[in-house]
């Protein structure tokens, strides 16, 4: 395409006017009054101050979102509890009572309870009696029985705290419970077998073996002092087997 020559002039002119204008602006000072106008950057002393403010109100509504949700999930759970209560309050209160009609349907007689200051010998008890006191079923109290005759009788109520009744959880029923450590049946260690003095609860087997042991050494044994020398016995298993062993 060319150009005619009016617009050539036209086209330089305007070329050149730009150049004029741009170079005008290149070379013009800028007044100090404009140049303290131009955006500076703060320092970073202030834009940190400025951080951590904003983080600090982020952190403080954060945590009021969050004690306000925690409250009204533990206010929701309180009344759900309660709730609960009430429904099994009424749940075991028509159970009981329709247990009270099926019972007097069938002529069941009504189990008495012992009253709160009545106190069992535990060497002189059945399971009957054992029964009559709140918290102790027929399985406990046949467990107790059967206890009892393999120890040989019981010399404190505190026995029933052994391994056999870690579970029964029969530590607030110590107070119901005494123990006649005269009716405690002792085995005479000078004569006992092996066998015999291993089914004793409180004696263990390599604790039976080395008595045995030692009584072939010593020909007699006189008294609990002369057990004491086995390292298989503990002063915990002396004092627990004590009462019930006797040196004829």
């Amino acid at each position: 395409m060319i150009l005619a020559p009016e617009q050539r002039k036209a086209g330089a002119a305007l070329f050149g006017l730009t150049l004029v204008v741009w170079l005008v602006m290149a070379l013009w000072p800028v007044p100090e009054d404009e140049e303290e106008k131009k955006p500076t950057k703060k320092p970073w002393s202030e834009r940190r101050d400025s951080i951590r403010l904003a983080d600090s109100m982020r952190f403080v509504q954060w945590k009021a979102d969050r004690e306000a949700k925690y409250d009204s999930f533990f206010r929701a759970d309180s009344i759900r509890h309660e709730q609960w209560k009430v429904e099994r309050q009424a749940k075991w209160d028509s159970m009981r009572k329709a247990d009270s009609l099926w019972r007097d349907s069938v002529g069941i007689p009504f189990i008495p309870r012992v009253k709160k200051d009545t106190i069992l010998d535990l060497n002189h008890c059945d399971t009957a009696e054992l029964q009559l006191i709140r918290g102790i079923g027929r399985y406990t109290a046949s467990q107790i029985v059967q206890y009892r005759e393999r120890l040989g009788g019981f010399y404190s109520p505190e026995q029933l705290k052994d391994e056999v009744f870690g579970k029964l959880s029969l530590d607030t029923l110590l107070y119901r419970f005494t123990a006649d450590s005269t009716a405690v049946q002792r085995m005479d260690v000078n004569r006992a077998s092996i066998d015999r003095l291993q089914r004793h609860p409180y004696i263990r087997y390599e604790q039976a073996k080395a008595i045995y042991t030692l009584r072939r050494k010593k020909v007699r044994l006189e008294s609990i002092e002369d057990l004491r020398a086995l390292p298989e016995m503990t002063e915990e298993d002396l004092r627990r087997a004590a009462p019930y062993l006797r040196f004829e």
